[in-house]
């Protein structure tokens, strides 16, 4: 028996296949960390890094988490990948049937996001959930919208959300400092604040992002590029200065 092989895949010796058992992803290999959404004078804009971590080690560094998903939306993700890209298999079947009707409407933010809900929760209800946090935003016919949803089905709206590390680290910054009137260039400056202090403390993350926003005129993502950084602090260099006592 080669021990390499997944045991549902050996084929027995009177070279019969035995029927395949049901199997659940246990936990999540190659994955991503956090998504920064928010509203913005003009729209939704949302930034991740491109970083894809294999265990603790950043093996992938060039993931784009942030897709557009028809006409109105943008989709982030943080967690597992490949489920990730399942969840863009069964939206690329949505808009297509969408579509297909062809009587002059297309699904909004809005609608994408309660599909979202409905998947995540039927999976988590199935003992078998696509390993993800998802940050969706849109606009259509004027209006801004934003929500997440996580593995579990968990979702809600507001005007600002964040998945991962930055549930803890770049919320508590959009919560002093957002504004519904920010501009473009306002909102990219505060997302970039954000993303620096998750460079620092999220060894997840990696110095390498891309920010996308969307507006009643579409959808712009960013090539992926990188921000300053400065390590010359004091600690590093002599991490014993503050010290008290002795070992």
């Amino acid at each position: 028996m080669d021990l390499y092989r997944n045991p549902s895949e050996v084929v027995p010796s009177n070279g019969v296949q035995a029927p395949e058992g049901s199997e659940r992803t246990l936990y999540p290999y190659v994955t991503g960390t956090s998504v920064i959404g928010m509203k913005y004078k003009d729209g939704v804009i949302m930034a991740a890094d491109t970083g894809g971590s294999y265990g603790s080690t950043i093996r992938y560094k060039g993931v784009e988490r942030i897709k557009t998903i028809g006409k109105h939306s943008l989709l982030g993700a943080s967690g597992e990948i490949s489920d990730f890209q399942e969840i863009l298999r069964y939206l690329d079947e949505l808009i297509l049937y969408d579509n297909m009707w062809d009587d002059g409407n297309s699904l909004g933010p809005k609608e994408v996001h309660n599909y979202l809900n409905r998947v995540m929760y039927n999976r988590r209800n199935k003992f078998n959930p696509l390993w993800n946090s998802l940050v969706l935003g849109g606009v259509k016919n004027g209006q801004k919208y934003l929500g997440m949803v996580n593995m579990i089905g968990t979702h809600f709206e507001d005007n600002h959300v964040a998945t991962g590390f930055g549930n803890h680290l770049a919320r508590p910054i959009l919560r002093a400092e957002w504004r519904e009137d920010l501009t473009y260039e306002e909102a990219v400056k505060l997302l970039e604040k954000c993303l620096l202090v998750l460079l620092y403390r999220d060894r997840s993350a990696i110095n390498k992002f891309q920010i996308a926003k969307i507006t009643e005129e579409g959808t712009t993502i960013s090539k992926p590029y990188s921000l300053k950084t400065f390590w010359g602090f004091s600690a590093f260099q002599n991490p014993t200065v503050g010290a008290e006592g002795s070992w």
